[in-house]
């Protein structure tokens, strides 16, 4: 005859059967009953807590309502501004574009004949000018030696040269 015992089969007869003791369990252990007036009291609901809490979602979705509407009036100042910048640099572009106008010589040429009056010089109409003296040279700070002697001649002969200046300018 063979028996399981836990997990593995063993054939009895080769062992000496023990013979095991079964404890033996009370059948429902029976706890202490509460009073009847405990029972029939009503739970308080709490209402305090409840105010908080819908307190505090209505504040998070006041805090959220705020800041979609500043984001909007933000969004609207950016897209004023992106359209006040296209326009400014519109307006640079073409102020560009006349000022290369202006500088371009066919531009100049044309306005100075139509608009002023102007005619190209013919080649009978220029001048050369030939110095006799030949070129010098003026050094700023350094006076001449007319100047120099002109100091030298005193007050006497400043006035009558000033009075000559004066009588060949009115006549």
């Amino acid at each position: 005859m063979s028996r399981y015992n836990q997990s593995s089969a063993v054939q009895l007869e080769r062992f000496p059967v023990e013979h095991v003791q079964y404890e033996e369990r009370s059948e429902i252990e029976v706890l202490p009953q509460q009073k009847a007036s405990q029972r029939e009291q009503p739970l308080a609901v709490p209402y305090g807590k409840y105010a908080v809490i819908l307190f505090c979602v209505f504040a998070v979705l006041l805090c959220i309502v705020s800041s979609y509407m500043r984001l909007s009036t933000l969004n609207t100042k950016n897209a004023q501004l992106r359209k006040e910048i296209s326009k400014l640099e519109s307006e640079e572009n073409a102020l560009n574009a006349k000022k290369e106008q202006m500088y371009n010589l066919a531009y100049v040429e044309e306005y100075a004949q139509n608009k002023l009056g102007m005619v190209k010089a013919d080649k009978s109409q220029i001048t050369y000018v030939e110095l006799d003296e030949g070129d010098r040279m003026v050094v700023a700070g350094v006076r001449s030696p007319e100047e120099q002697a002109e100091e030298a001649a005193g007050l006497f002969s400043r006035l009558t040269h000033s009075f000559s200046v004066v009588l060949e300018y009115f006549s």
